[in-house]
């Protein structure tokens, strides 16, 4: 399935589940944002997952992405407000000899999540390179999880649990947000790639349990 028919497939399935409101903590298990992105590979072991949000709680697009010349907000990466970054590193795992199976241990790590109201200022030549793609508004720990595959990496999955650590409020269609209200507890993230995890897409839950995020 091409990665655009899959984002076109997935999102929609976003109506049959629970979605948070944006200004209000979401409960357990509800839907806090969807998600449609890529993965880079910096080496045979590494790399940069960049992902924008076209759902986050019940935020219209028009506050989430830029709009074009006609006044419609462009959904994709680079008319996103926010967008997730994560450097990841796996370690293949034994399978069985000619099995088309892949498993992975991804190693647990950081992901921040950066808000610019430019967002076509961005600089995109150089993943490493960050200081054009706005100010930090999130920082998560992302725990250790496995990636999995049935074919031989045309598809895989990945769900993996994050830790909401620091937050900075910020204006949000016209909105002071701040993730914290959100998504307190962090939130699990259920990911479905696509032509060897190049492309991918899904929704993180919110987490339950007391505490949170703090400035």
């Amino acid at each position: 399935m091409k990665f655009a028919t899959f984002v076109l497939l997935a999102i929609p399935l976003l109506g049959t589940l629970p979605v948070a409101k944006a200004a209000d903590p979401a409960g357990a298990s509800q839907v806090a944002v969807g998600f449609a992105g890529g993965s880079v590979w910096t080496s045979a072991s590494t790399g940069i997952c960049v992902w924008y949000f076209p759902v986050i709680g019940d935020l219209t697009t028009a506050s989430l992405f830029m709009a074009d010349s006609s006044g419609a907000p462009v959904i994709d990466r680079a008319h996103s407000y926010l967008i997730w970054v994560s450097d990841f590193s796996v370690q293949v795992l034994p399978t069985a000899a000619g099995s088309l199976n892949f498993l992975a241990l991804a190693p647990a790590g950081q992901a921040t999540i950066y808000y610019s109201s430019r967002p076509d200022l961005r600089d995109w030549s150089d993943l490493t390179k960050r200081s054009t793609w706005g100010v930090p508004v999130a920082t998560f720990v992302r725990k250790a999880s496995l990636v999995r595959s049935a074919d031989a990496l045309v598809s895989d999955t990945f769900t993996f649990s994050t830790s909401l650590v620091s937050t900075e409020t910020f204006s949000l269609g016209g909105i002071q947000f701040d993730f914290k209200d959100l998504i307190p507890n962090g939130m699990t993230c259920f990911e479905f790639g696509q032509n060897g995890s190049s492309w991918e897409a899904g929704t993180c839950h919110a987490s339950g349990g007391t505490g949170g995020g703090r400035r």
